[in-house]
């Protein structure tokens, strides 16, 4: 690899490319509009038209990137890396998703004299690989999970390292991240079928395979500190957040403190954050994750992200700094030498996401719900922060994550804020789509999250108290989205003995689980109504069809009878919306 002279490019901001979407591309663009620099923001096709879009000035430019899928547009490298030297930007901001944590991407701006705006690629390498990054944090004095500490090379090996450490463990991916390549294995029988399943997902995702082991810390909180660190090594830890109400790995809430956090564990979570950050001469923003093991009342350091958290405008509001203003000075050689943390308050942040809660047997999911937002308006006031990328009148897509808007809310103190946050959420109203509202909602008013001791495992046992129908109830009639019963006329084609099989959402369809894989359906084969006919993905989850949820308000196929498939009739990777035709079939003779 070559690499120019990393410093040479730390010159003021003036032009610079915004690699995002949705929420995170709104917040960068406003913070880059406040402090004068011009934005060239690249979209997607899907994206063009978006309310993010619509914040650029005559200033700012709005570039193309073309494709749909996240692989066709935002995650193609050479593309983004072509409209930067067209449009002549001298820096690149590469948002929070995407291709914001890829040193290989950060090297490749930089080689082409694009100042990247995030950390050296020396520290992306080393924090970005997790064995790597725990041997950093070892090397620094830091306290890790006890584990591997380092690749297991077979799954012979990590079933030592487990009978060493003790059951349950916990397997994941070196390159894992958003909850994918991480397992829990409970037993040592399951322990080299879990090794392969998930090294093979890895590797299908990731693109390695690699995978360490640590102790599975069950009774725990989820800590992170805010890190600022400029190029003269001037180190500032702006705050701790606790972001231990999530669900599947993915985080729902977050505040700008802990409450069962002791004060001399919380100094320790300022220590060691800052260890981390000048052990591996970090630059710009980026946090340090720990694991809060309640059990044993110790920290343990989890992972470092070399960028820009979701979650960052709790520290912002409670600290007053602004941490964007700060990348970007950073990044043009600033110093941040008289920057200190003072919190004031308390924040808490609720994630509003496009989805509809749903009961299948005794599982209650949650599924993604683009479509078309009809009324969207969120309180206004100088203790509430918005960060939206819709409106009324302007589409969810499928093709990406449901997060449609960010509340932060500034108290007093912790109840304060969960009654502010609450109260902003009551005076809510967005139609078109569901959207988890109900459920913020019951977590800000249930006793358990009020007193504030709870686990990570919190909201499951939230969801086994609260009456889950009612939640269902109230998230359809806040959408104002009807749910139609039709009867089977419906579905029956006219002169003919061949039925319809409709989508029963909006998503993008496939016909099998990998090009590689069998079609789940094609035509000729008989089915019955469980069977899996397809695959919808939207919003980066799975959802599989079968004809009996494809019965959109009825009950049109007969579980006794067999089906035969007549015709198909989206192509993989083609997106539909709810309502499209997906299969003719007819009766079995």
């Amino acid at each position: 690899k070559t690499l120019v002279d990393e410093r040479s490019l730390l010159k003021p901001v003036k032009r610079t490319l915004i690699h995002a979407r949705g929420c995170t591309a709104a917040k960068l663009i406003q913070v880059a509009q406040r402090e004068g620099i011009e934005v060239v923001l690249v979209q997607s096709d899907p994206d063009m038209d978006s309310a993010v879009a619509g914040q650029l000035t005559g200033k700012d430019t709005l570039v193309c990137i073309g494709g749909n899928s996240p692989d066709e547009s935002y995650l193609n490298a050479k593309s983004v890396l072509r409209i930067a030297e067209q449009e002549k930007v001298d820096s690149l901001h590469p948002g929070i998703g995407f291709l914001s944590e890829n040193a290989d991407f950060a090297l490749l701006c930089r080689n082409r004299g694009i100042n990247f705006v995030g950390p050296w690629v020396s520290s992306m390498e080393l924090m970005g690989n997790k064995s790597n990054a725990i041997e950093t944090a070892t090397r620094a004095g830091v306290p890790v999970v006890p584990g591997s500490h380092g690749i297991i090379g077979s799954a012979e090996t990590g079933m030592e390292v487990a009978e060493t450490i003790g059951y349950p463990v916990l397997l994941k991916a070196v390159h894992g991240g958003g909850g994918k390549g991480i397992k829990v294995v409970e037993k040592p029988e399951d322990f080299r079928e879990s090794f392969y399943t998930i090294s093979s997902e890895a590797r299908a995702a990731f693109g390695s395979g690699d995978m360490y082991l640590e102790k599975y810390v069950t009774n725990l909180r989820h800590i992170e500190a805010q890190v600022l660190r400029d190029s003269g090594g001037n180190c500032t830890i702006l705050g701790l957040r606790d972001c231990s109400v999530q669900r599947n790995n993915q985080k729902i809430f977050e505040e700008s403190g802990s409450t069962m956090l002791p004060e001399n564990l919380e100094r320790d979570v300022y220590r060691y954050a800052e260890l981390i950050a000048n052990q591996v001469d970090y630059l710009g923003a980026g946090t340090v994750e720990f694991i809060f093991d309640l059990d044993n009342n110790a920290i343990y350091f989890m992972e470092m992200n070399t960028r820009l958290q979701v979650e960052h405008p709790v520290t912002e509001k409670v600290t007053g700094v602004d941490i964007v203003a700060n990348q970007f000075k950073i990044a043009g050689g600033g110093s941040i030498s008289g920057l200190t943390s003072n919190p004031q308050g308390y924040a808490i942040e609720a994630r509003i996401t496009a989805e509809r809660t749903a009961v299948e047997g005794s599982a209650i999911r949650f599924i993604p719900t683009p479509g078309d937002v009809t009324a969207f308006s969120i309180p206004e006031a100088e203790h509430i922060t918005v960060i939206r990328m819709v409106e009324a009148g302007k589409p969810i897509t499928p093709y990406y994550d449901s997060l449609i808007a960010q509340v932060i809310v500034l108290g007093e103190n912790r109840d304060d804020a969960a009654d502010k946050l609450l109260a902003a959420l009551e005076g809510t109203e967005i139609k078109g789509v569901h959207t988890n509202i109900p459920l913020l909602k019951r977590v800000l008013k249930d006793e358990t999250f009020r007193r504030g001791v709870y686990n990570t495992q919190y909201l499951n046992g939230l969801l086994d108290r609260i009456d889950v129908q009612e939640m269902i109830a109230e998230g359809d009639a806040a959408s104002d989205t009807v749910q139609v019963t039709l009867d089977r006329s419906a579905v029956e084609i006219e002169g003919s003995r061949e039925l319809k099989v409709i989508s029963p959402s909006t998503g993008v369809f496939y016909d099998a689980s990998s090009p590689s894989e069998p079609l789940f359906a094609p035509v000729g084969k008989t089915l019955r109504t469980g069977d899996t006919i397809g695959l919808l993905e939207a919003m980066k989850l799975f959802s599989t069809l079968s004809l009996k949820n494809c019965s959109p308000g009825g009950s049109f196929y007969d579980p006794e009878k067999e089906y035969e498939v007549v015709r198909v009739i989206p192509t993989p990777g083609q997106a539909v919306n709810k309502g499209d035709l997906l299969f003719v079939i007819k009766e079995a003779a």
